[in-house]
């Protein structure tokens, strides 16, 4: 853990001295016991001249600008969903949100027209207005309105359970595509340089290779018996190693593919093992599988399955990026989301 100076240091850079001793001594205040609340809060710290400090959810800004949030304790963070992944989930099911405040508000109105029949039920059942006979109950206005009732109040609830489903089950899958997009790799073209997987979007497909260093090598080995068409489908390949054991060295690969835009390095593997990890939860793969993922040029997952990726197969079922393939409009036909 970063103690507040350092952190002011690391975040600041060459914001100047006056920027740090301000932040150590926000860092001190806290330290005192006067910032009450624990190390788990959350402070904001600047990048440039603007200040804005948090503790226990309360914000005040200091002056206007950019600033970064950074962690002053261990405590883990609320999981919580992006706003760019409600947005896709929106824009692809645009009437669910519709259909789920219809059937709630057909199962109250079911529901308190049952609440009504129970009462009316159980007075005419004390008054004897209601025999205690089948065919008395089926002769019964009331007890019939209630068994439509009771019906109505199922099939709501029902169909509000099966849209509510479907929507947490498409919001989770949207928001590990939309973490997917925030992972970043390293790409060596005249130097070396990290980018996030969003940045390739719109002109590149990317395939995950995620197993033991073997199966890595395997599949590189199997890609590059066909490289020229892989980079004229612009797939570019992520090798991942799962579990406890190292990366494969890169140079390695690079012996099987020397193509930098075809063969990319993760970084901050962490990141990549716990985004591969809940994705093979998900899925119901047992970890420690060996599993590849290939996504289409807007991100979206287009192909999964275990074993040795069908290099193959890709290349036949994807066209070049040229002609009308080249324009970003086209990366959201890019092949069927799976």
């Amino acid at each position: 853990m970063l103690e507040g100076r350092s952190v002011a240091r690391a975040v600041a850079g060459g914001a100047g001295c006056t920027l740090c001793r301000r932040t150590s001594t926000v860092a001190r205040w806290r330290a005192s016991g006067r910032g009450g609340r624990s190390s788990s809060s959350m402070i904001l710290l600047p990048l440039s001249n603007n200040r804005m400090i948090r503790w226990g959810g309360r914000t005040q800004q200091l002056e206007k600008g950019l600033s970064v949030v950074a962690r002053a304790g261990g405590g883990k963070e609320r999981p919580s969903i992006s706003k760019e992944a409600l947005l896709r989930s929106e824009v692809e099911a645009p009437f669910r949100f519709f259909r789920i405040f219809l059937w709630l508000a057909l199962a109250a109105s079911a529901g308190l027209g049952g609440l009504i029949a129970t009462v009316r039920v159980a007075a005419g059942l004390a008054k004897g207005e209601i025999g205690l006979t089948f065919a008395d109950f089926l002769n019964s206005e009331d007890v019939t309105g209630l068994a439509i009732d009771l019906a109505a109040l199922s099939t709501m609830l029902f169909l509000y359970r099966r849209d509510a489903a479907a929507r947490d089950k498409q919001i989770k899958r949207l928001q590990r595509e939309t973490t997917l997009a925030q992972l970043k790799v390293e790409i060596n073209l005249k130097k070396p340089r990290l980018v996030t997987l969003q940045q390739l979007q719109g002109f590149a497909r990317t395939v995950i290779v995620a197993g033991t260093q073997e199966y890595v090598v395997e599949s590189v080995r199997k890609a590059a018996e066909d490289k020229e068409m892989v980079k004229d489908r612009s797939i570019c390949i992520i090798p991942l190693v799962l579990g406890d054991e190292q990366q494969v060295d890169h140079a390695l690969l690079s012996e099987l593919i020397p193509d930098p835009e075809v063969l990319l390095s993760p970084i901050l593997i962490g990141q990549w093992r716990a985004w591969m990890a809940d994705q093979m939860e998900e899925a119901g793969v047992d970890q420690g599988q060996n599993v590849y993922i290939g996504l289409r040029m807007d991100g979206r997952v287009r192909a999964s399955g275990r074993g040795t990726p069908p290099w193959r197969k890709f290349v036949a079922e994807l066209t070049p990026k040229e002609g009308i393939w080249s324009s970003d409009f086209m990366k959201g036909f890019d092949g069927r989301v799976n």
